[in-house]
């Protein structure tokens, strides 16, 4: 669905081109301002008063079918127009002063969907007891123990009309909420509505099969409905677990038109033909990770979710991380100037378990485990194109499994950039989970507890040549990978982890395992 959008912008200060929205962005002087039949939504950020004509053209157009989205102060400038208030059927007084308010969103509008529960941003408020009753209140907040509106959405005619009262200071534009909000807005205001909640499959019900249930089960949006499970007593639990269909074979979940998306959660070497499979009865999907042992199989799932228009991704879920997030967002903001190397670690002086995961023609081996989330790591911190790749790997100690006993990758990047992986059983001393050199500063990843637990957050710090400053991290998001999928499934937001981007990691393990059987020999890639 192809959206126009008349957008009139003042002074500015407002970015709209990172909304990432499907449409076409008309900045037209205020002056010459008339809404047409030509636009879908009209959006307006100003504190100029409106004449009488437009604000009589503006009602005609919501009346006829159009969207009408007012941001800020612009409802309270024309707010002496009769033709506005019939449409806003609202007046707000003030603004207040500039401050930080909780804004808390409407968990059951489909425009408020997932976001936090409670939205932190700087800005100013404006006042008053409202809005009408016909009106779906999107956005409160609290103020001196009133419950204040910050955004709500109304039926007029045949059209929508959308207040956010949100937008004076510039750094609300660049707020990913903000964003994601207000495009939605936008979308509404046009009359493209969410897209249903969509029925979900698992196939696989074992340990990381009950994370998946949870987490679907946890975001609006989906449906947990059906489970596969080769495993009768692993099918029994899930029945009692969840109100699901249980199956024995894929073939019958696929042929339930109640399943619009399968989660494969088979181990690594078996994904691609419950993919194919799924992909080719018309379903989304979402691969476990490592998402292939080989890259030519990353290729055939690429291909049939692409010839179909069907959605790919990766359960990539520790880019959730909150060190990994902390780390991210320093060398995003530039403040460690740009990154050159990097060393990465995970492990310990540990018997590796006796599961899958340990067995290497069943994972893919030692760096297809953690490496699959290491990898992923540094290549969103390093997008530039892979060179060259060489590895190692040592078995000494536990020869009771076939996984290697250590390993360690080797990476260089286009522009001469290094990264180094290093994963262990047999490391009595243990290095940091990151060491991040920038040409201005550093990062460092230190594990926080002893013995090592792989799920703890490492304690990050910044270095520079002014000082030492150590981050707090936020809380982590245990549903995010979920909750952006649903995002992307009901508004066509961008998807969080693409089929291509985890093609690229797998790219990575297949040539190390290539340069371990070459005795540790350079891999030249283009990756």
């Amino acid at each position: 669905m192809r959206i126009s959008v008349q957008a009139v912008l003042e002074n500015g200060k407002h970015d709209y081109a990172q909304l990432q929205l499907e449409q076409r962005l008309f900045d037209v002087d205020f002056g010459s301002f008339s809404p047409s039949g030509d636009h879908d939504v009209v959006l307006v950020a100003t504190d100029q008063p409106l004449v009488s004509r437009q604000a009589s053209a503006l009602r005609n157009f919501v009346r006829r079918g159009g969207g009408l989205v007012l941001l800020h102060s612009t409802l309270a400038a024309w707010s002496s127009s009769e033709a506005i208030r019939e449409l806003a059927g609202w007046v707000p007084s003030g603004p207040g002063p500039l401050t930080e308010l909780i804004v808390r969103p409407d968990p059951r509008h489909p425009i408020t969907q997932r976001i936090d529960v409670e939205w932190k941003v700087r800005d100013e408020l404006y006042l008053s007891e409202g809005p009408p009753l016909d009106a779906d209140v999107l956005l409160s907040t609290s103020w001196r123990f009133t419950e204040q509106v910050v955004a709500y959405e109304r039926a007029y005619g045949d059209g929508r009309f959308v207040y956010m009262g949100l937008g004076h200071h510039p750094s609300t534009y660049q707020d990913p909420t903000f964003q994601k909000v207000l495009g939605r807005m936008v979308l509404h205001a046009a009359g493209r509505e969410a897209a249903p909640p969509v029925g979900v499959g698992l196939i696989g019900y074992g340990a990381i099969g009950r994370e998946h249930a949870a987490s679907i089960d946890a975001v609006s949006g989906l449906r947990l409905v059906s489970v596969c499970d080769l495993s009768e007593e692993r099918r029994q639990t899930a029945a009692r677990e969840w109100p699901v269909r249980v199956h024995a074979r894929q073939e019958e979940m696929l042929d339930d038109p109640e399943v619009g998306l399968v989660v494969v959660g088979t181990p690594p070497s078996t994904h691609l033909d419950p993919v194919l499979a799924a992909l080719h009865a018309g379903k989304h999907v979402v691969c476990e990770k490592p998402f292939a042992v080989r890259v030519a199989d990353a290729d055939r799932m690429i291909d049939a979710a692409t010839s179909r228009d069907l959605v790919l991704s990766v359960f990539q879920s520790r880019r959730w991380d909150p060190d990994y997030l902390a780390m991210r967002d320093v060398v995003r903001s530039g403040s460690i100037g740009e990154p050159f190397y990097m060393e990465s670690f995970i492990g310990g002086h540990d018997h590796p378990c006796d599961l899958w995961h340990s067995h290497e023609p069943i994972s893919g081996g030692m760096i297809y485990d953690w490496g699959s989330h290491y990898f992923d790591w540094i290549l969103q911190l390093f997008p530039d194109t892979v060179r060259t790749v060489a590895a190692h790997a040592h078995k000494r100690v536990w020869h009771d499994v076939t996984n290697a006993d250590q390993v360690r990758v080797d990476i260089t990047f286009a522009g001469g950039a290094q990264a180094t992986f290093l994963q262990s059983d047999i490391a009595a001393a243990r290095k940091p989970k990151w060491y991040l050199l920038g040409t201005d500063g550093a990062v460092i990843g230190e594990w926080a507890q002893e013995p090592l637990p792989a799920d703890s957050p490492a304690r990050v710090r910044v270095l520079r040549r002014s000082g030492e400053e150590a981050l707090n991290l936020r809380r982590r998001d245990e549903h995010g990978f979920y909750r952006s999928l649903a995002d992307h499934l009901a508004w066509g937001e961008p998807l969080a982890v693409t089929a291509e981007e985890a093609r690229r990691t797998v790219a990575v393990m297949e040539a190390a395992t290539e340069s371990i059987a070459r005795g540790g020999a350079q891999i030249s890639v283009n990756i």
